[in-house]
């Protein structure tokens, strides 16, 4: 394992505008600028791969329905697996993504608890 095994490779980072719950937004806003030294984009692409890796897909009832519009750069492979994620799940986009969200921030949680 070399030294920077941690860093990935270069890929294409394609722009995709996504509709984000704004309490998901707020915790990952509050990840990237006190506790890691990652953008929101990174840690949202960091959330995606674990999705489309484990495919834990849970629908969860919103407290909230407040949503945020934001643009994201995602990896282009990404956004490959999230499309067939959508067709074997029938889940649009956005929705695929604010799972993988919170499914992370969850996780985060458990692991700093």
């Amino acid at each position: 394992m070399s030294y920077f095994s941690r860093f990935y490779k270069k890929e294409n980072l394609i722009s995709r505008s996504l509709d984000i719950d704004e309490e998901l937004y707020e915790e990952l806003e509050f990840l990237s600028k006190k506790v890691y030294e990652a953008s929101i984009s990174k840690l949202v692409n960091a959330s995606i791969e674990k999705l489309i890796e484990t495919e834990n897909i849970q629908l969860y009832e919103r407290k909230n329905k407040s949503y945020v519009s934001r643009s994201f750069l995602l990896r282009e492979s990404l956004i490959d697996g999230l499309y067939n994620l959508k067709e074997k799940y029938r889940v649009s986009i956005c929705l695929l993504v604010n799972i993988a969200i919170r499914n992370a921030l969850i996780e985060e949680k458990k692991d700093n608890n």
